[in-house]
């Protein structure tokens, strides 16, 4: 694989993940203080914003099993990002669009307004970002080369996360949302159709699609990718501060411009880990690395805190060691949904991959659901609403649901691990023999032997 490809590649997702990262640092800031929503209206927004979400988690299974079927001359993955740019950035343009509400009874409607809008929104997101990352299992079949291609990626998007924070309040300021938004949606979807004039799939699916009976009944056999999903999703608390963490500037720290310092800061922990990660997974396996980073993530949690949010340099500081951990933390289980997909295709002789990366989305979608309804429930439990005094109490409870919260998860995210089982280390050698072996026989959509075991 050139670098030409995996440049591309990587430049796509910094696109994707510019527009991605706007949407999700941004949005509930947009909604809470522009709108002027009140505690009722902002734990309305909250529940109405956890149910979309996880109907939407839920719904990226079927996306995925649709991309599995897709058979063009492009290929199966690559066509997806240059069809949804469009309808992103214009959906991305409208949710920072909404009018402020005249009335409660105006209120209820915008917020159901918002929900539609981000539904229909996160439809063609989803649609975007599943075949993105099954585009890393496909572009090549060495493990030391996809390990590499996925840590382009999620550095990549790490960069554009930084941009973003660092940028996203200043431009806001300076132009408004609505401009802002139209600015970061043309820039990153334009890069995003990258993903389709860089790359080559060149690991092939069978020339006809499997049935749709046949596909779920793989996906609900793989045991090693319900266990990296279930990690996944016990370590929600993570995105608590993604979702949150504008917000926290404002009513635990005073200023939105704190949310620069304390998100570079974790930001910067994260490219480091996501640059370390290739190395680190040399010495240990993917599961290893996974439960350390997440014993790590619980500790800096633990930690920040028992010190309090009294030091803005403090807790930067913990930050940039939480985000080592989840740049590692991305890396080993994005490189491990690609195992499972070969683990896949050595059971049955068929690939699933936009299945298996569908269970990435799912889990980063019902993560940010849980996110929300945790850190919504604690603003609208503390009281706050937009032009109230900040009280102390205030300040705790929204202090403690960015730092006990995910220590807690990290360490429920290890117990799935403990069963994990795929060897990533003579998974190329196995499946090598195995794809030698169909190629042999006179059908390629024959079952593989390990079929029968199911």
């Amino acid at each position: 694989m050139s670098l030409r490809e995996r440049l591309g590649h990587a430049t796509a997702g910094f696109g994707q993940n510019l527009v991605y990262n706007f949407m999700a640092l941004f949005l509930l800031v947009y909604l809470y203080e522009d709108l002027g929503l009140s505690s009722r209206g902002i734990a309305l927004l909250t529940v109405v914003l956890t149910i979309v979400r996880i109907w939407d988690a839920v719904n990226d299974i079927l996306i995925g099993l649709l991309v599995d079927r897709t058979r063009t001359r492009w290929g199966t993955f690559r066509p997806y990002p240059l069809v949804t740019a469009i309808p992103i950035a214009v959906l991305t343009t409208l949710l920072f669009a909404i009018p402020e509400p005249a009335d409660l009874s105006g209120e209820t409607r915008t917020i159901v307004l918002i929900a539609v809008a981000y539904l229909i929104w996160d439809v063609f997101y989803t649609a975007s970002d599943v075949p993105y990352w099954s585009l890393t299992s496909v572009m090549t079949s060495d493990e030391t080369e996809r390990t590499r291609l996925v840590a382009w990626a999620r550095t990549a998007a790490n960069i554009a996360l930084a941009l973003m924070t660092l940028t996203g309040p200043q431009l806001a300021k300076a132009f408004g949302w609505t401009a802002t938004a139209l600015a970061v949606c043309v820039i990153g979807m334009g890069l995003f159709t990258l993903a389709f004039f860089a790359t080559t799939e060149r690991v092939k699916h069978n020339p006809e699609p499997i049935p749709v009976r046949q596909a779920l009944r793989h996906l609900a056999a793989n045991r090693p990718l319900h266990r990296v999903l279930a990690s996944t999703v016990l370590g929600f608390g993570s995105t608590i501060f993604q979702v949150g963490g504008a917000v926290l500037a404002v009513v635990v720290f005073g200023d939105i411009a704190h949310f620069t310092t304390l998100g570079a800061a974790m930001i910067g922990g994260m490219i480091l880990g996501l640059l370390l990660s290739p190395a680190l997974m040399r010495r240990w396996s993917r599961r290893q690395s996974l439960i350390a980073s997440n014993v790590g993530a619980a500790l800096a949690y633990g930690i920040l805190f028992l010190l309090g949010h009294g030091s803005v340099l403090v807790v930067a500081v913990g930050l940039f060691v939480v985000g080592v951990t989840l740049g590692v933390t991305l890396v080993a289980s994005t490189a491990m949904i690609g195992d499972t997909a070969d683990d896949t295709e050595l059971r049955t002789g068929e690939r699933t991959d936009g299945s298996c990366f569908a269970g990435l989305t799912f889990t980063a979608k019902l993560n940010t659901a849980l996110a929300t309804m945790v850190f919504g429930f604690a603003v609208a439990a503390s009281g706050y609403e937009s032009g109230a005094p900040v009280t102390e109490g205030m300040r705790t409870l929204i202090w403690g649901a960015c730092t006990v919260v995910p220590a807690a998860s990290a360490l429920l995210a290890i117990v799935p691990l403990l069963r994990y089982a795929v060897d990533e280390r003579t998974l190329p050698a196995r499946l090598a023999q195995s794809r030698a072996a169909r190629t042999a026989r006179p059908s390629l959509s024959t079952p593989h032997p390990g079929a029968a075991r199911e």
